[in-house]
């Protein structure tokens, strides 16, 4: 459970950095920072990073204007601030993410990595490690905030929940489902084993310290949500029946029937874990934007002026490159077209 700094805080802070503009609060241009958050620097380079990561995936070929580039700089910009004054108030705390935490974190995420994988990932998207890290701190940071500072803060009565769950109770009806044991083998014989073996010794971790090379694990499905296959293969299963496999690509899949879970609406008690989740990362939420509205008061902040500077041609498409030497003819008719026209 996380407070959404990009979703939520990001507008509210770009719409704070409109506002710099007609307060004259604008940073002095300095070469490679955009902004300045009680006199520490944010700079283009992290301003750059934040953008590739959130639009590496978004390139159609076509270039966005400048007005369009102006307003996703200026909303990443905001989101940049809030983590900055984050940052600043963990350290006022004493409680800022040290090298150790920061490291900690940094083997959570390379384990999914095996041997040199993820230095690997990281040249091939062309992703600076250095500045993957400070972004990785940042993220630190707003955690450690949340557990810190916000999540003491907030207190739920019982009788809040209840109140959610009366007025929510179409969110908490469960439809049928099936409760399901898959296996993944690269033979029929193999997964037939396995699911044998399964309904023998009755656990997950006996089929897997049996046959190596076989993944296995229960899983719960709604009926509707079956795919073609398995919803076929297992129309007429009963549970604790045989097992079914399929011929997959390059591996078979074995399905096994262990229970029919039939529709059902949860009562209060079932669903307060779930209730209480959405309560609290809505609090959490309330929580975070009014501590910081209370920090951009308290603070100085300051934008670069390029920022904040609107032409009135920035929203128009970028010229077309020219034509080829070929096409120069059809380019001289298009021009003295417009000089007419």
């Amino acid at each position: 459970m996380t407070i959404r700094i990009r979703e939520q805080v990001a507008p509210i802070a770009f719409m704070f950095l409109i506002l710099l503009a007609g307060c004259g609060r604008k940073a002095q241009d300095e070469v490679g920072v955009v902004a300045k958050v009680n006199g520490r620097p944010i700079r283009l380079e992290m301003l750059e990073f934040q953008y590739d990561l959130l639009h590496f995936d978004a390139f159609s070929g076509s270039l966005p204007t400048v007005g369009a580039l102006r307003e996703a700089y200026g909303q990443i910009l905001g989101g940049l601030i809030a983590l900055e004054l984050v940052s600043q108030e963990l350290e006022k705390r004493g409680q800022d993410v040290n090298d150790e935490e920061l490291a900690q974190a940094e083997a959570k995420v390379r384990v999914d990595y095996p041997d040199d994988s993820f230095d690997q990932m990281l040249a091939d998207e062309f992703i600076d490690l250095a500045m993957w890290r400070k972004n990785l701190r940042y993220a630190c940071g707003v955690e450690k905030f949340q557990r810190l500072v916000l999540r003491p803060q907030i207190h739920l009565d019982y009788r809040e929940v209840e109140a959610y769950y009366r007025g929510h109770v179409a969110e908490y009806r469960l439809p049928e489902r099936l409760r399901l044991l898959v296996v993944h083998g690269p033979g029929r014989e193999v997964v037939d084993k396995s699911l044998a073996l399964y309904q023998q010794k009755k656990t997950v971790s006996a089929v897997l310290a049996a046959f190596p090379g076989v993944q296995a694990r229960e899983v719960t499905v709604p009926r509707e949500l079956l795919n073609a296959g398995w919803a076929e293969a297992l129309h007429t299963a009963q549970p604790g029946g045989a097992g079914v496999v399929l011929p997959g690509r390059g591996v078979f899949e074995g399905l096994l029937l262990l229970k029919n879970l039939p529709a059902q609406t949860l009562d209060v008690a079932q669903a307060y874990p779930q209730v209480e989740a959405v309560l609290l990362e809505q609090r959490l939420q309330q929580a975070f934007e009014a501590w910081l509205g209370k920090a951009v008061d308290a603070s100085v902040i300051l934008v670069s002026g390029r920022l904040l500077q609107q032409d009135d041609d920035e929203n128009l498409p970028p010229e077309a490159p020219p034509a080829e030497a070929d096409a120069k003819g059809g380019q001289e008719g298009v021009a003295s077209g417009n000089e007419t026209g």
